[in-house]
């Protein structure tokens, strides 16, 4: 039902049914010439598929004879003939075709039968034979080596062509005739197998010339038949009738095509109707159709506006009846609604002003009305109530009377005398009640034809910037001691070295023996101290300085010179006393002290950021540490000098080279009054391609600091155990030294192990050498791997002995095999006196102990004499000999060991 009732009424209107017969008809009509030109075109394919399939078989039959003639003077050939036999078979078989036919014989052969194949032809009487491979690398080649008739073609003897294993496959194993194509010519070869030549595949061929075979067949086809023929591969055209390309055949569509097989190779043949060639509008069978279609249509159309006009005169009339008839009824309808709606916008307007008038008195937030001259003219009880504190009470005639800031008064004016829109306002009232409170302000102007008035609203924000400022002082104050933090004091700093020409004095202070304060008592205890230390810095420097805490235990101080009530050293004294005043913390006294860095610095001060000042100040507070803390010291250029000169140095032995910048030296150990070698020390030496030339007393330590002392000691174990296997003579020993944090490392003990395993090496023939300051800082630490060591053989000797503080008792405790006294005892020593009596003692003390005594630094013969009376075994220095490089170290053994070591000794 519900497709049948839209049928129904378009069938109603006399129009819409026209229009829908037209249509139809129309469909109809190119229906029908659909039907005629698909019917015209499948004729007109078929008469083209049966011209093609003539020129197909022509064609055809041709290379079939080509074929049967290859067969026919292989048979004739017995499978090993004479030339004359070749060429008398070619001379009766080849004439009477109308293309030229050439029978040629070809073996495959890789490139290494080349030379061979060029001997055996030469020695038949082919003097200039010679074999052309093609440019591609194959690994066969069909090569020609004989053509019938010779007289023409001799020249191509020994040309060839790239064969694949699948065309010799297909040649041999399937036994049936192949065709070829030479690349770059029109030579075209039909090839049928021959039996095997000299080691190498035969095939018999004939050669001829494809397009001249096709221009023979197809080339008057167009004076025939008004058709262009072209014969193709996949590669290339073969032939085409429009050989000058009058009709651009390539570009055109194909009437007709057809594939053959040529034993092996695919031709394509394409006709091309002479419709297609040069098409006539006459003979346009779409045009016709189209034109009858168009006609019948038009036709149709004019009767279709026929019956439209005379349906639309009677429509015309009826509607015209019918709208005058309606339109007394809209009248009255519309005088209806417009009294309605006149009704209906005065009650919204009245509504509206009653809850304008409602929302204006009962908002929360102060609203006002002001005229064009900035006068209050209307505001509502909450406006009252923020800028009088009542709302009976009148107000002020202009809003600027209740503006604190002059500034924002005078803004505040030109917003009124150019009435320009404003973003909101922030200002400071003062109301009636004296009191202060911030407001923020928001309104907007109108402008009517009855004058300019300007609608606002003020909001109470006091609490808010109240909130805000606490906010701003805790980032920028130390939430422990309540001074400035960090980045306040350096912004401080930023801001005073660009000022005009003044003095200020940055004070670095750092907390000594804090860190015991938080390890032993707790952190409760260390901010206790904090806040009691900064609260002491307010009462002695609050007037007239500065005061920040940067982290931890460290404060910073910024003085103006000119505001110091005294000179700077009483102000630093008293800083010093006040930090070793006793703090009580659970009724018990506790005293550090302060160690201070003093930076001096004259404005404006453009080279020097505040950051760079700050940490000038820092260097020089630990420049203070190093001189026994509790004091302080002033910066000066020779500190940065060697601070910087640290961090190079500290920078270079990270990007060190070990094996191209140290180098390892080594200084005899002589004993029988330096007459007889007994060993060496081993020395670094460190010559950087950035520094030069640098003390191990210098760099040594900075490794220690920076974590590349076991790296170093590592290759100076190495370097010289790898010299004593390459010398190595019983009895000799050779002494390394070793720091602390080494041994603590706790894989020391396992690599030596493993090192030493590697070489034929003895641990007894090593001695491992430790400072006395070292070793008494971290003796307890030390005696295990210690004993470790000389569990293994390893001779423990303490160097520099004597300018420590060890304790003598501790000598018991350690695994010590022998002493070195430092150079700093042996000067003087020529004389009888207290240096003399200090070397006797040690020699007494090592006695005791059985310990084996070396003295370093000898340079006088009297010095090594007074060392012999005193029983000192060992000696080295620069009277004997200067450390050694390798090779000369290797010169001395050779000069002091041309005999056995043993029998030296026993001498």
């Amino acid at each position: 039902m519900s497709i049948v009732t839209p049928i129904i009424s378009v069938l109603r209107s006399p129009v819409q049914f026209g229009a829908a017969c037209f249509a139809l008809f129309v469909s109809v009509m190119l229906y029908v010439g659909y039907l005629l030109n698909n019917y015209y075109q499948q004729q007109e394919r078929q008469t083209l598929q049966q011209q093609l399939s003539q020129y197909h078989h022509q064609l055809d039959t041709k290379l079939s004879y080509v074929g049967h003639l290859l067969y026919s003077i292989d048979s004739y050939l017995v499978p090993s003939f004479e030339m004359d036999l070749f060429n008398q078979v070619a001379q009766s078989q080849l004439p009477g075709s109308d293309v030229e036919l050439r029978l040629e014989l070809y073996r495959i052969i890789s490139a290494e039968q080349v030379a061979n194949v060029e001997a055996s032809q030469k020695s038949q009487g082919f003097f200039d034979y010679k074999v052309r491979l093609a440019q591609a690398h194959s690994q066969h080649y069909l090569t020609l080596m004989n053509v019938a008739p010779m007289a023409e073609y001799g020249h191509t003897m020994g040309e060839s062509l790239n064969f694949t294993e699948q065309q010799i496959n297909a040649l041999y194993e399937q036994q049936s005739l192949m065709a070829i194509n030479w690349r770059d010519q029109d030579k075209w070869t039909l090839l049928v197998q021959r039996p095997d030549h000299d080691g190498a595949a035969s095939a018999l061929g004939i050669s001829f010339e494809l397009p001249i075979l096709l221009e023979g067949l197809f080339g008057h086809i167009y004076q025939t038949s008004q058709q262009h023929i072209r014969v193709l591969t996949q590669q290339q055209v073969l032939f085409s009738s429009d050989w000058q390309n009058t009709h651009s055949l390539e570009s055109r569509q194909v009437g007709a095509y057809q594939h053959i097989d040529f034993y092996g190779q695919e031709l394509m043949l394409q006709l091309f109707s002479q419709k297609q060639l040069a098409p006539s509008l006459l003979e346009n069978r779409q045009l016709m159709i189209a034109g009858f279609i168009v006609v019948a249509s038009l036709c149709a159309w004019l009767v279709w506006m026929q019956v439209r006009y005379l349906v639309s005169r009677n429509n015309v009339v009826n509607r015209i009846v019918v709208e005058r008839t309606t339109s007394l009824a809209q009248a009255n309808e519309r005088l209806s609604v417009e009294s309605d709606r006149r009704l209906a916008a005065l009650q919204q307007q009245i509504s509206a002003e009653r809850k304008y008038k409602s929302l204006f008195l009962n908002s929360n937030e102060g609203l006002f009305v002001l005229d064009g001259h900035g006068q209050l003219i209307d505001a509502n009880p909450a406006f009252r109530r923020l800028l009088i504190g009542v709302e009976d009470k009148p107000l002020g005639a202009y809003l600027s009377q209740y503006i604190v800031d002059d500034e924002f008064a005078t803004q505040w004016q030109a917003i009124i005398d150019q009435k320009t829109r404003h973003d909101e306002l922030e200002w400071l009232a003062q109301v009636e009640s004296k009191d202060s409170l911030w407001l923020r302000q928001t309104g907007s102007w109108l402008h009517s034809p009855n004058g300019t008035l300007y609608e606002g609203r003020v909001t109470d924000i006091t609490q808010l910037k109240l909130f805000n400022e606490q906010l701003k002082y805790k980032a920028q104050h130390d939430s422990l001691t309540d001074l400035i933090n960090r980045q306040t004091f350096l912004n401080l700093v930023e801001t005073c070295r660009t000022a005009t020409e003044r003095k200020y004095i940055l004070l670095y202070i750092d907390l000594d023996r804090f860190k015991l304060i938080n390890d032993t008592l707790g952190h409760l205890a260390g901010d206790r101290l904090l806040v009691e230390f900064a609260t002491r810095m307010r009462i002695l420097l609050g007037s007239f300085a500065d005061i920040a805490r940067l982290g931890g235990d460290e404060f910073a101080v910024l003085i103006d010179f000119a505001k110091l009530p005294m000179p700077l050293e009483g102000v630093l004294e008293d800083i010093l006393v006040e930090i070793r005043k006793p703090f009580v913390y659970q009724e018990q006294s506790h005293c550090i002290s302060g160690s201070v860095g003093v930076r001096k610095f004259t404005v404006p001060c453009l080279n020097y950021e505040a950051e760079k000042l700050l940490h000038d100040a820092d260097i020089a507070m630990y420049e203070a540490k190093k001189r026994g803390k509790n004091c302080y010291h002033i910066y000066s250029s020779a500190i940065a000098c060697e601070a910087s000169r640290k961090l190079r140095v500290e920078r270079a032995l990270h990007d060190m080279t070990l094996d191209t910048e140290l180098k390892l030296q080594f200084q005899p150990i002589f004993c029988r009054d330096g007459k007889v070698l007994r060993g060496f020390e081993a020395l670094v030496r460190w010559q950087s391609p950035e520094l030069g030339f640098v003390s191990p007393a210098e760099f040594i330590p900075i490794a220690e600091e920076c974590a590349k002392i076991n790296v170093l000691g590592q290759w100076v174990f190495r370097e010289a155990l790898s010299f004593m296997s390459e010398h190595n003579c019983e009895g000799l020993f050779m002494s390394v030294n070793v720091s602390p944090l080494q041994l603590q490392s706790g894989m020391f003990v396992p690599w030596l192990k493993q090192l030493f395993a590697q070489y034929d090496v003895s641990p007894q023939q090593f001695k491992i050498e430790l400072t006395e300051s070292a070793m008494m800082m971290v003796e307890d630490s030390l005696i295990e791997p210690l004993e470790q060591l000389h569990e293994l053989g390893f001779g423990i000797y303490i160097d520099d002995f004597g300018t420590g503080f060890s304790s003598l008792a501790r000598l018991s405790v350690l695994p010590v095999d022998g002493l070195k006294i430092d150079r700093a005892f042996i000067d003087g020593i020529e004389c009888a006196g207290s240096a003399r009596q200090l070397i006797e003692a040690i020699c007494a003390i090592a006695k005791s102990f059985d310990l084996e005594v070396t003295a370093e630094g000898i340079e006088t013969p009297e010095q090594l004499a007074v060392l012999g009376v005193l029983h000192c075994q060992q000696s080295q220095g620069y009277l004997m000999s200067k450390p050694l490089k390798r090779q000369a170290a290797a010169e001395l053994l050779i000069q002091t060991y041309g005999r056995p070591y043993l029998e030296l000794v026993t001498q």
